[in-house]
């Protein structure tokens, strides 16, 4: 009777706690980016996704006993560790961030926490074009909003690519939207001024100001002109071993007289992740008729141990059929690839002809958050390498 009893609380305990929590992670500034935490348990084994619209990102592992909830992000080197009171989380998602360590505090209800006081007093979809200035650097980015009453929904992109699907709300003229996804900790909060004047902050940091895109002449940088090779008659030189020590070079026989697709990129880059079914792609439709891809990790710490766990995990996930080489640390790329000017993006792909010379470097990558956007790019990349590998 009384393991019948004990049963049937652990029953009801787990069914009070599974389901969709309103979680945020707070920024540098006091604010917090809000996303939905999702748990599950089966058996004894429990599981969390951090939920963004309808991207899911899934826990490892994870564990609770009723009063410590524990889930471990594995690809992205995190753990989300929180107490449960009976009613909400409360605790830290920690990382690893370069050389250091970085901590969000973190909560979680049932009920939302963050939510319109007013109707809107304005329909902001469409494209904006945003000047956002961080620690006195001035950048261009664009920002994609679609809005349905109140609800608000969108993504933001700089250079590297896009942030993936945010989600909010209007206020009267202001807006707010955000997400959290294990790596991006990312808010939008700004008000529209009868002007037009998009005026806020960005991820608690940034100085953000925009307008309508049609307004502004100023656009986002060029994707195939933001790195460039310093002298393009020269042939682009690399040589680093993969996870198992083997090494590789680009003036390794394998790789003469075919086009070679040069993928900059890293474990820790949620575009690069976003990106690899196209590379998978690329290789399907054209391997056979002379194309090689090779990607160059740069990681966070330069620690080799943990850099090449990840890279394992980074390849065990998405069984990429062409090599993945560790470059080193990222603030080791311009010492390492010293042929490249004005790198600034991951992924950055480097298209190489039959002839050994760079015909293109694209940075960034759009992901599926973009829409038409991403359609078009892997419409257009595509393309590229046909013409490439049909080039004699």
């Amino acid at each position: 009777m009384l393991l019948r009893v004990l049963a049937l609380c652990a029953t009801a305990h787990a069914q009070s706690v599974t389901g969709v929590w309103h979680a945020a992670v707070k920024l540098p500034n006091g604010d917090f980016a809000g996303f939905q935490l999702q748990l599950e348990q089966r058996g004894n084994a429990w599981s969390g996704a951090f939920l963004n619209g309808p991207d899911r990102e899934r826990s490892s592992s994870g564990t609770f006993d009723g009063r410590k909830l524990r889930l471990h992000f594995n690809h992205w080197d995190g753990v989300l560790e929180a107490d449960f009171d009976g009613t909400k989380f409360a605790g830290v998602y920690t990382r690893t961030w370069r050389r250091e360590i970085r901590k969000r505090e973190f909560l979680a209800q049932r009920q939302p926490l963050f939510a319109p006081r007013q109707p809107p007093a304005l329909n902001v979809s469409g494209e904006w074009t945003l000047e956002v200035t961080d620690a006195g650097k001035r950048s261009i980015w664009q920002a994609q909003l679609t809005q349905t009453g109140s609800k608000l929904e969108g993504t933001l992109l700089a250079v590297s690519g896009d942030s993936g699907l945010l989600s909010g709300f209007v206020d009267g003229r202001s807006l707010r939207i955000s997400r959290f996804d294990g790596i991006r900790s990312t808010l939008l909060a700004a008000t529209i001024g009868s002007d037009g004047v998009l005026t806020g902050m960005m991820d608690g940091t940034a100085n953000v100001r925009g307008r309508r895109a049609s307004e502004m002449r100023e656009k986002p940088p060029d994707a195939t002109a933001y790195t460039r090779m310093k002298d393009p008659r020269e042939r682009l030189r690399f040589s680093f071993r993969d996870v198992d020590g083997r090494l590789l070079a680009g003036t390794d026989q394998r790789f003469q007289g075919k086009v070679v697709l040069v993928n900059i990129m890293g474990s820790w880059c949620p575009n690069c992740h976003e990106e690899i079914p196209l590379l998978k792609e690329l290789w399907a439709k054209f391997h056979d008729k002379g194309l090689e891809i090779i990607s160059l990790a740069f990681e966070y710490t330069g620690e080799a141990e943990r850099d090449l766990r990840q890279l394992r995990l980074f390849q065990a996930k998405y069984k990429p059929p062409y090599p993945i080489l560790y470059a080193g640390a990222t603030e080791d790329l311009e010492k390492t690839l010293p042929q490249l000017e004005n790198f600034g993006a991951y992924p950055t792909n480097i298209y190489i002809g039959r002839d050994g010379k760079v015909k293109l470097i694209h940075a960034g990558f759009d992901g599926p958050s973009t829409g038409t956007r991403h359609v078009q790019l892997k419409r257009e990349i595509t393309e590229l390498v046909e013409e490439l590998v049909q080039a004699h």
